[in-house]
């Protein structure tokens, strides 16, 4: 893969697992002030913490605020949806700490940045930055072989991508991620991945990673592989699976529904249970119902209107 675009970026080895560092006003003049001041002291017992928080977490995030102001430091972590819980051979833990190391190394004196890796994200700033989405660019990446059948190729892919969209960004979607597959006969198969930091609210993250796959014709158009990573949302496409399809299937499984409402006193004073009749609780929702079909030969998501 090529790089076509940073941001003050550095590429660091962790393991098998390289990440990209985004320090926007990295700077030697502040290292001191925030090494040793007060929000120095509060970041790095921010940083300490985010990790095991995030690691624990059935969701694999975190996000905290670690002083008072005008030192605060501010921060998330997560991991990305199909190694919660240490699939793929990583473990969300190790990945958090190790790019908590290369924040430390990268980005000396920072009071914002971010570490984006294959496997986890963590950001950290002296603002608060929870729940907005910030869609500039960090990372353009592309594959240098052409796809074969290109229009076909990029057809299939648009609607894959679209469709991994909708499902990261539903209301019910617990990690904001989704991941799926679809095939190009007679030979090809390619895959794709969607994800939002899990502090945005449905439509921001929806606007953001509609931003993301429109940046594919800039970088990957009739690529076999690309990627757009900014500081809120990522999307990737590859003709070789590069995420745990089990793992992921589960981490896409919407959240448990609500409990049935239920009155202490019923008819004779006995306790009664009603539920919310099932058209009017999906209609309350939302207009649209998605449908997951995990077929190896099928494309992954279906959005059906109702």
């Amino acid at each position: 893969a090529l790089l076509c675009s940073s941001l003050l970026l550095h590429l660091t080895a962790t393991t098998a697992n390289a990440s990209i560092t985004d320090c926007p006003t990295t700077s030697s003049t502040n290292s001191s002030h925030v090494d040793d001041g007060a929000f120095g002291a509060n970041l790095r017992a921010l940083l300490s913490s985010l990790s095991a928080a995030a690691a624990a977490s059935s969701s694999g995030f975190a996000e905290n605020a670690t002083g008072a102001a005008p030192d605060t430091a501010y921060g998330l972590a997560q991991c990305r949806g199909d190694i919660v819980g240490g699939g793929n051979g990583t473990s969300c833990r190790s990945c958090l700490d190790d790019s908590v190391r290369d924040a430390a190394k990268a980005c000396p004196g920072e009071k914002s940045a971010v570490i984006i890796s294959d496997y986890c994200l963590v950001r950290y700033s002296n603002a608060s930055f929870a729940g907005a989405a910030d869609e500039r660019t960090v990372k353009l990446w592309w594959n240098t072989d052409n796809a074969t059948q290109p229009e076909r190729f990029k057809s299939l892919l648009g609607t894959l991508m679209g469709n991994l969209t909708d499902a990261a960004a539903r209301a019910s979607s617990p990690l904001r991620f989704a991941a799926g597959e679809t095939d190009l006969p007679p030979f090809t198969m390619f895959y794709g991945m969607a994800q939002c930091t899990r502090d945005l609210a449905a439509g921001d993250c929806y606007r953001c990673l509609v931003g993301a796959v429109n940046n594919i014709p800039k970088c990957c158009d009739g690529k076999q592989g690309g990627q757009v990573i900014t500081r809120s949302c990522s999307i990737r496409f590859e003709v070789y699976p590069f995420f745990d399809a089990q793992a992921a299937k589960a981490a896409m499984s919407p959240a448990p529904a609500p409990a049935p409402v239920t009155t202490p006193i019923g008819v004779n004073g006995k306790s009664s249970q009603r539920s919310l009749p099932c058209a009017f609780a999906l209609a309350s929702l939302s207009p649209r119902v998605c449908l997951y079909s995990w077929r190896k030969e099928k494309s992954l998501v279906v959005i059906l209107d109702i």
